[in-house]
């Protein structure tokens, strides 16, 4: 008998070490998930793909020597390959510029260095579906030392189903909400939908960018398909560049 109770115990005690474990491990999963994923779980948003859009210069002309050597350092600190019959060359008497796109490792890569009006311009685009590739990318871009470099982010989900004007602006809400953050400004046309805030949860973690007088650091984005039963939101940080 009293083995049998030791065992009952020893099971409960067992159970209870087991679901702490299992709480412990959900909650350390939900803290490393980024702040976007967790906003479009919020919803039941299913994530498509993420894009990162930076950009930097130098307060100097360069010759085009000196551009495809710029590029050949881009290539070399991002780790991917530098195919010159790929190399598209733009000249003309006020500008010179060179790109260069390449996908690698599921990531689509978009590399330009441009020269005009006593400054040479570098952008660098990158998209892929891969979560941590970005934050990633970002790191590697500072080792180049000599430029400061500005970033966005944009994250893309869709959701099976479409929203009338009403059901668009509480799934905004929501994300808002989850997000910790203050709608500044909301735009609504046809089947679109965007809105701007500021989030005092994402200080340190997203660049705060201020535009007549207001600090912005998020922009959404929903655009409902009747057509493909389907609706497409957008997360941008500090806020959304670019077509999408």
């Amino acid at each position: 008998m009293k083995r049998a109770l030791f065992s009952i115990i020893l099971f409960f005690v067992l159970a209870g070490l087991s679901n702490h474990t299992i709480d412990y491990t959900m909650g350390r999963h939900i803290e490393n998930r980024s702040p976007y994923s967790l906003a479009f779980a919020s919803i039941g948003a299913i994530s498509l793909e993420s894009r990162l859009d930076c950009w930097a210069k130098l307060k100097a002309n360069s010759t085009e020597n000196e551009l495809h050597k710029y590029m050949q350092k881009l290539t070399s600190i991002l780790g991917i390959e530098y195919q010159l019959e790929n190399v598209l060359i733009h000249s003309s008497p006020d500008i010179r510029e060179i790109e260069y796109s390449i996908t690698q490792e599921d990531i689509e890569y978009y590399l330009a260095v441009q020269t005009t009006a006593g400054e040479t311009h570098f952008i660098v685009s990158a998209e892929t579906n891969k979560e941590s590739s970005l934050s990633q990318i970002r790191k590697k871009l500072d080792s180049l030392g000599i430029l400061e470099w500005h970033d966005y982010y944009l994250y893309k989900g869709e959701i099976e189903n479409t929203f009338d004007e009403s059901g668009i602006t509480r799934l905004a809400d929501i994300v808002m909400k989850n997000l910790q953050a203050q709608t500044l400004d909301t735009y609504h046309e046809g089947m679109s939908f965007s809105s701007t805030g500021y989030s005092k949860e994402l200080e340190g973690k997203v660049k705060t960018i201020w535009v007549d007088g207001k600090r912005y650091n998020l922009q959404l984005a929903f655009y409902s398909s009747p057509s493909q039963e389907k609706t497409y939101v957008y997360i941008g940080f500090p806020l959304i560049v670019g077509n999408y």
